[in-house]
């Protein structure tokens, strides 16, 4: 099942490499509970209402900052597949030129058997007839309740992905041979919907990430002589209802923010006092002459900026980590790969 899921992005080859590219190197921007809501991009119109987990790229935006202009590698990035490879020759299509926005919507599965039931909606420059000829190619064209959808193989080969155009910028792509997800009550007709609220309140942001927290299992801590400590540790994690990762290019930095959204300020304030020993920790961990020896000095010292410069704020239920990555980042590990 967790082939199917890849799958679905890599044949449509344009999700797979946003998410696996961008949100593993970029967080988010939040502003504080008393910032104003902003207007939610307009893409998230397209998408059904009510997922649990939501993540947004603006690679255009990304692309255009000084942040990610700074990088010292300015070739292409690699082809995370043979399957996105030949996507990319066969319909001209390549994300890192043609790829504007990318948001994704997700929801658990209803079953432990039955698939995670996934939508996105990709923008950017999509040739609609070669991709036509490469869905014929590859997979079926299918109508359903008047659109042309273009069906591909998942991973098990038992199972079909949909891709279908909403206009000529724009497409999406829904986990399984039926877009009917995607004909669901939509986010613009949705009031209250909660994901869409906490995206209101990330004005600014190039990439962000909102899930909501699943129940934690009454027996995760275990049994044990340390069982105890674990039991405390996890009914504090059992108050955070709701994490936000979010980033957002900022002169030559980039602004990175994680925030946890608690039960109620009580438990916020022991999660804030929680981060702060941690950070005491790390930072001791990181003055340790074993670390100093053994660390490459670049990275020590980016780590040693990290932990210093972050700031840690709660307001209300909310706890939330703000730190900013310079440029620098980009030449962490450069001179170690040089030498292997």
């Amino acid at each position: 099942m967790q082939r199917s899921r890849k799958t679905f992005f890599v044949s449509a080859g344009v999700a797979v490499a946003a998410i696996s590219v961008v949100l593993a190197s970029y967080g988010i921007f939040r502003h504080s509970a008393t910032a104003h809501a902003s207007p939610v991009p307009d893409i998230f119109a397209a998408l059904p209402a009510g997922a649990p987990t939501l993540a947004y790229v603006d690679l255009g935006a990304i692309r255009a900052s000084s942040f990610y202009q700074h990088r010292p590698d300015k070739g292409p990035i690699a082809l995370p597949s043979q399957d996105y490879a030949d996507f990319v020759r066969s319909t001209g299509f390549d994300f890192e030129k043609d790829l504007e926005r990318v948001v994704i919507a997700s929801w658990p599965p209803d079953s432990p058997n039955a698939p995670r039931k996934s939508v996105a909606i990709a923008e950017g420059h999509f040739d609609r007839a070669k991709i036509r000829d490469y869905a014929t190619r590859k997979g079926k064209v299918d109508h359903q309740q008047g659109h042309e959808v273009f069906l591909f193989p998942a991973g098990d080969s038992k199972t079909m992905n949909s891709i279908t155009f909403l206009d000529d910028r724009r497409i999406a792509l829904v986990a399984g041979s039926s877009i009917a997800p995607l004909l669901a009550s939509h986010m613009d007709a949705a009031g209250g919907d909660p994901v869409r609220d906490r995206a209101a309140h990330l004005d600014g942001a190039a990439a962000f990430l909102i899930t909501h927290v699943p129940p934690i299992p009454d027996n995760a801590a275990g049994a044990g002589p340390q069982a105890a400590g674990a039991a405390q540790f996890l009914t504090l994690a059992r108050s955070v209802q709701w994490v936000t990762f979010a980033a957002r290019p900022e002169g030559d930095n980039l602004r990175v923010s994680l925030e946890g959204e608690c039960d109620n300020a009580t438990d916020a304030v022991q999660v804030k006092t929680a981060l702060e020993l941690m950070r005491m920790f790390g930072r001791a961990g990181l003055d340790s002459a074993k670390n100093k020896q053994s660390m490459d000095p670049a990275v020590l010292a980016m780590l040693q900026t990290l932990l210093t410069g972050a700031e840690v704020t709660q307001a209300a239920e909310r706890v939330r980590i703000l730190v900013e990555v310079t440029p620098d980042v980009w030449h962490l590990g450069g001179p170690a790969k040089a030498q292997q």
